[in-house]
Order: C-alpha cells, then structure tokens, then sequence
C-alpha cells in the first residue's frame, strides 16, 4: 500500500532505516545477519532511485523532501515483495514538478518487476499517462471502463464526459459542442452514500437523464467503437453486464441500451 501523503504514513520519530527494517522484518526479507539486512535496504532504496544509500539510511522524514518521502514510502511497500501495489493518490501531495518523476518510477516498477498496480486518482489525465486500462466511479458504482486512451479521448457515460470537460482547457470556445453544459444538469453535488438516490445515480445530475434512468439501476452495456453511429449500434453490440468483457470499452448507461424489439 502507497499512501496518498508521506509525511503523515512515515512516523516522524524514526529514521528510513528503521521504516524500511521494519517492514522487511514484519514480511520475513531481513536476512539473517547484520549485513544482509543491510544489502536489503541498499537494495530497496536503489529500486527507487535514492542512491547512494548510506545518504539516506539514517536521516529522518522530515529532512527530506515530499518526492523523497514518498519514494521511501514506496521501498517500504516493496519490501514486502508484493504482486500487487495499491497506490492511492500517490502523487498528489506532491510538487507539480516532482509528480511526472514519481509516475515514471511506478510506471518502471510495474514492468522491470511485473507488479500489478491499483492506482486510484482524481486526476483523469495521469490515469492515462500511467494505467493500461481506466474505470470510472461514480457514487460507489462503476460508471465505465475500457483502455484509458479509448476512455479518455472517447468517454461514453456522460459523468466521464463532464469530468473531463471540467478540466480546464485555454483552446475550448465557450458554447462550443465541448464546453461544460451547466444548464444541462451536471451541476450540483454527488449524491448521499448512505441514501443514494434510485436507479442511475447520476441521474440528478445528467443532461442526458430518461425516465428509466430515475428507477432502474443500468448494467455494462458494451460502447460502439468510436466513430459509428452509437444509436444504430445499440442493438447488435449492446451487451449486459455479464455479457460485456473485461478488455472492451463499456459504460453502464440506459444511453446504450438497445431499443426495445431489437435484437441483442
């Protein structure tokens, strides 16, 4: 696990040293001696680029800066010799200049040691820079999901549509067919978790919104490749959500549903 900030998930008391011991101990990577131990931490720093280690080893969180700090919050995760890493928010309580550093370094992590990575953002833009595949959440439901180019540069729920519109962007005309339609209904707040509305629940907020979409909750349907006609297409490559597979671009959305009496 990766932690959004790392001044507050390293204990200010203790030094790298003792972090990263720690957690190869826990997890059974220590060695058996004083001097594979410290073979192990020269390793694990290495892996995140602070080198040279003895630089590092024995200073505390707070003479570091916030990249450094989370890079050693990253050589922790990994002493675990994990498959998997979940990073949630891993770059945001970073510098601007610092954050592309930080990605780059996941980014080589997940292939040189073949990790699976989790990585959880608000931000839609470093989704694609880094992930393979992207899965929008809205409310606690998936909304849509397929490669993150095809779901970036083509969003088919209208909640993706209007979280990437809300980016700001110095090219977009006001009134152009691009530009955040407030009057259409995507303003206002996310829903209540605990008594979240019935049905679609962006449905408060869509521009879109059908009747159906205020009582019934819409399963996967599988999104026409960009470029077709979405409406003609709903009847032959619409699919439910056991139907729609892991590696297409989906969105669970009434907009893709195919017409009644029209062949799935």
């Amino acid at each position: 696990m990766i932690f959004q900030d790392p001044f507050a998930s390293l204990n200010p008391v203790h030094t790298v040293r003792y972090h990263l011991t720690r957690a190869l101990r826990i997890h059974g990577h220590g060695g058996k001696g004083p001097e594979q131990l410290q073979a192990a931490l020269v390793e694990l720093l290495g892996r995140v680029q602070l080198t040279p280690a003895e630089r590092y080893l024995d200073v505390f969180p707070h003479q570091l800066s916030g990249g450094q700090r989370q890079r050693v919050a990253i050589a922790r995760a990994l002493a675990a010799d994990p498959q998997a890493l979940l990073a949630d928010e891993p770059v945001s309580m970073l510098d601007v200049s610092i954050r592309l550093g930080v990605l780059n370094l996941l980014r080589d992590l997940k292939e040189r040691l073949r990790l699976a990575v989790l990585y959880i953002t608000h931000d839609i833009a470093s989704a694609r820079y880094f992930a393979d595949d992207t899965l929008v959440m809205y409310a606690g439901r998936m909304v849509e999901g397929g490669d993150s180019e095809t779901v970036t540069q083509h969003p088919a729920h209208p909640y993706t549509q209007l979280l990437i519109a809300s980016a700001p962007d110095p090219d977009r005309i006001l009134g152009s067919e691009h530009s955040l339609d407030v009057e259409g209904g995507d303003s206002g707040e996310p829903p209540s978790l605990i008594d979240p509305p019935p049905g679609c629940r962006f449905h408060p907020r869509c521009p879109h919104v059908m009747e159906r979409c205020r009582t019934e909750l819409p399963p996967r349907f599988t999104v026409p490749p960009a470029g077709t006609n979405a409406g003609a297409n709903a009847g032959a490559g619409a699919g439910t959500g056991a139907e729609a597979q892991a590696d297409e671009h989906w969105a669970a959305c009434w907009l893709f549903a195919a017409p009644e009496g029209a062949a799935r």
